[in-house]
């Protein structure tokens, strides 16, 4: 075979490979685009409920547009036998009424702390009988999760509406539309200092006096774990608020602002 045929299949056959190689890397890149996309989904879905839309069905509440210098503290997940009781202390001592979005299964286990807080004239609301997401769920579960809550809330004492909050504040469709057809709205927030994530009580109270403003639904918890840094951190909440003029409200009440 002449030289040059021979360099020539040579040439070809390092061509060959090099284009295996090429593809093959291709093929890895895409199965590596794809299972990240998949894994994402999730993610994006998650952070899209979060997000401040206009719904197709019902209402809800990131905070209330109001000139009136009130807002509304909110608990998220208990009652806890220690550290709603603690909270409950803290307003006690500076006058202050709040809002308690109870989990189900907690009212279960707490229900005479859920009775003293009710008791004490703060508002009892409904974040759900699990506190499971929301999202993607049938309307049968997303039925029982309210209205088992909603029972258990009454069996506690509560007269009247009862607001409900999402858990994580989460919501894409069915739960707006069953809210809707229960004449409940959506109560969420605009201050979240992530206490879920810290308990370091200065760095949260000032999160909460960096966001909050006329109108504002904060977001605390007494539940769900180690609240201790939250009670220390609202003191400091309370203090300052009160000097810069803002006057603590119950959700139901600060919807009445948005009505006027």
């Amino acid at each position: 075979m002449p030289a040059r045929n021979i360099a020539d299949n040579i040439e070809m056959r390092r061509l060959g490979v090099l284009a295996k190689k090429v593809f093959a890397v291709t093929v890895q890149k895409w199965v590596f685009l794809g299972v990240a996309c998949v894994l994402a989904v999730p993610v994006i879905v998650r952070e899209v409920s979060k997000l401040h839309y206009q719904q197709l069905f019902g209402d809800s509440y990131h905070n209330v547009e109001t000139s009136e210098k009130v807002v509304a503290l909110t608990f998220d997940d208990g009652p806890d036998p220690s550290y709603t009781r603690q909270v409950i202390e803290v307003l006690d001592r500076n006058r202050v009424k709040a809002t308690f979005f109870m989990v189900g299964t907690a009212i279960e286990k707490h229900q005479e702390t859920a009775k003293v807080v009710y008791a004490k004239g703060h508002e009892l609301g409904n974040h759900s009988y699990s506190h499971a997401w929301m999202v993607f769920k049938s309307p049968a579960f997303v039925r029982s999760e309210i209205d088992k809550t909603d029972s258990l809330l009454r069996n506690v004492g509560v007269m009247g509406a009862i607001q409900f909050r999402s858990p994580f504040g989460s919501q894409l469709l069915i739960l707006p539309y069953i809210l809707s057809q229960k004449k409940k709205k959506n109560i969420l927030f605009d201050v979240d200092p992530r206490d879920w994530e810290t308990q370091d009580p200065q760095l949260l109270a000032r999160r909460v006096l960096e966001q909050t403003e006329a109108g504002s639904i904060i977001l605390l918890h007494d539940g769900g774990g180690d609240r201790s840094g939250t009670v220390q951190a609202l003191e400091m909440i309370i203090r300052e608020l009160t000097e810069r003029g803002f006057q603590f409200v119950k959700v139901s009440e600060l919807l009445t602002y948005a009505e006027n």
